[in-house]
């Protein structure tokens, strides 16, 4: 049976592997579809829109990017953790 240093470290690995695969996804449809940009009147208000069909048109937005780094960001943090406890084990 798997410790919980073990568990951390899996959870970790998948949780980096998830947050990768969605920001490599994100670059992927950035570079194939170009993003415009409309603005109205002033310059101040401009809308910026991807080319991108309407069933990708979701995944472009700054939250995707938020949540991809967020996954990376606390898959790292478990896996060292999880490391951190397997060698205080070994050497306690």
């Amino acid at each position: 049976m798997d410790g919980v240093e073990d568990v951390l470290v899996k959870c970790g690995a998948i949780s980096s592997v998830i947050g990768v695969a969605i920001l490599t996804t994100l670059i992927i449809i950035l570079l194939a579809y170009p993003v415009s940009k409309y603005c109205n009147d002033s310059k101040d208000n401009c809308e910026f829109i991807s080319q991108s069909p309407e069933p990708l048109r979701g995944i472009v937005q700054p939250i995707t990017l938020i949540i991809s780094l967020a996954g990376i960001a606390a898959g790292i943090l478990m896996l060292r953790l999880g490391m951190w406890r397997r060698t205080r084990k070994i050497a306690g």
